[in-house]
C-alpha cells in the first residue's frame, strides 16, 4: 500500500470475510532486525522471565507476501477505459451477464487478488508460492468455491442458472493484473482477455486475465478456519 500510495481504507472491502487469505513468513537471522522490531518481538513473546533467563531464537519470522481469492458472485466486470472502484459485492448481487473474449458472462469464477510481496523477496519465488497454494487449495475444495448461501438458496440458484453453470466452480480462473506486471501472471499460465481492455483502479492500469485449471469434484467440505486460510512459510 505505502509502495503504491494506496490507501489503506481502500484496500479493505466487503469481500474480505469471505474469502481466502494467505501469508507468507520467512525467516531471517535476529541480528538483522532492527532494535526496535527486536523489542517488540520480546514483548509479544515475553513471559514474564528476562531475556537471560530464556533461551533466545536465532531467528525471527516475517510476512514477505500476501493473496487473496474471493469466490464467486462478483460485481460485474470493469469497463474499458473506466475508473473501477472497490469491487466488493453485494450480498445478492450476480455479476455481469454479458461476455468478455474468454468469460461467457454466466459461468462461476473465483478471483485473485492482493498478490503482494516485499521487495527484498521479489526474486525468492514467493510469488509463484502463492499462486500455486491457492490454486490447489481451489481444486482441492471447488465446493468452497461456491457462494456461501444457505443449502436451500444454493438450490435455487443452482435452477435459474440452467443446472448451476453460475453457482457450481468448473475451474475458472480470474485477476485484475497490474499492467506492469501482466508478464508475472502469463507465466503462471494466466491469458489476457481483450475484450476486457483497460482500466484504471487506484491511479493504476489494470487488465483482465484468466486461467482454467483442472478441477476434481468431489464431496463438499467443512471450511477448516472461519475466516481465510492458514499462513505459508517460506524458509
Amino acid at each position: 500500500m505505502t509502495e503504491q500510495n494506496i490507501p489503506l481504507e481502500n484496500e479493505l472491502d466487503e469481500d474480505d470475510a469471505r474469502s481466502f487469505h494467505w501469508t507468507a513468513y520467512a525467516s531471517i537471522p535476529t541480528k538483522a532486525i532492527s532494535p526496535e522490531m527486536q523489542a517488540q518481538n520480546n514483548e509479544a513473546n515475553g513471559d514474564g522471565q528476562s531475556s537471560h533467563s530464556r533461551k533466545v531464537s536465532n531467528s525471527t519470522k516475517i510476512p514477505v507476501g500476501t493473496i487473496r481469492l474471493v469466490p464467486p458472485p462478483h460485481p460485474p466486470h470493469p469497463t474499458p477505459g473506466s475508473h473501477h472502484q472497490a469491487d466488493a459485492l453485494d450480498v445478492d448481487g450476480n455479476g455481469r451477464k454479458d461476455s468478455t473474449t474468454i468469460h461467457d458472462g454466466r459461468e462461476a469464477y473465483i478471483k485473485f487478488g492482493r498478490l503482494a510481496v516485499i521487495p527484498e523477496f521479489r526474486k525468492a519465488g514467493i510469488s509463484k508460492l502463492l499462486i500455486e497454494t491457492a490454486l490447489t487449495f481451489a481444486k482441492d475444495n471447488p465446493y468452497e468455491m461456491m457462494p456461501q448461501r444457505d443449502p436451500s438458496k444454493i438450490e435455487a440458484m443452482r435452477v435459474e442458472s440452467d443446472g448451476g453453470v453460475g453457482v457450481d466452480w468448473k475451474g475458472l480462473v480470474l485477476v485484475h493484473a497490474q499492467v506492469g506486471v501482466q508478464k508475472v501472471w502469463k507465466r503462471y499460465g494466466f491469458e489476457y482477455d481483450e475484450a476486457m481492455g483497460t482500466w484504471d483502479e487506484e491511479g493504476i492500469d489494470h487488465v483482465g486475465m484468466w486461467k482454467r485449471v483442472d478441477v476434481e469434484p468431489g464431496r463438499r467440505k467443512s471450511r477448516p478456519f472461519s475466516i481465510g486460510s492458514p499462513p505459508l512459510m517460506a524458509t
